[in-house]
């Protein structure tokens, strides 16, 4: 069996909560993207207009939590065709995996991509050796269909 030549080095998951939210139901939304118990960072800041924010955000980088996390969010996710026919649109020049869940359907139990800027922001940094552009898609492509 030969060696991937990528991995994948953290993910990132994090929600806006803006003023008209509940925090405690955007963290329920976000939990529904998870298979184990995990910290919820909170910073404060003002949106646009100057209405008060939070942002909440949950890094993973334990490389066993990864593999966890991924794979159960993989499964869950009911339009991963739909992810891997995006992924070309989704993959930054800097490695990172761009997902979009839908916030509202989260807090429902569903897993389903956003199109729309109110979600839940799954991002995965991928890490190629060499560290190009095609490299990511093609890693990350492999990510969605086979998993960690």
């Amino acid at each position: 069996m030969s060696k991937r030549s990528w991995k994948v080095e953290r993910i990132t998951v994090s929600a806006i909560v803006h003023s008209t939210e509940d925090k405690e139901k955007v963290g329920e939304a976000i939990s529904t993207l998870f298979p184990f118990e995990f910290e919820i960072f909170v910073s404060e800041a003002k949106g646009h207009y100057g209405n008060p924010i939070k942002f909440l955000e949950v890094p993973i980088e334990d490389k066993r939590k990864i593999k966890e996390f991924w794979n159960y969010f993989i499964e869950k996710l009911e339009d991963r065709d739909l992810l891997l026919n995006l992924v070309e649109d989704i993959v930054d020049e800097f490695g990172v995996l761009h997902i979009r869940v839908d916030k509202q359907k989260a807090y429902q139990g569903r897993l389903e991509l956003s199109y729309g800027g109110d979600c839940i922001a799954v991002k995965v940094k991928l890490v190629t050796y060499p560290s190009k552009r095609e490299k990511f898609i093609a890693a990350a492509k492999e990510l969605i269909e086979k998993g960690l």
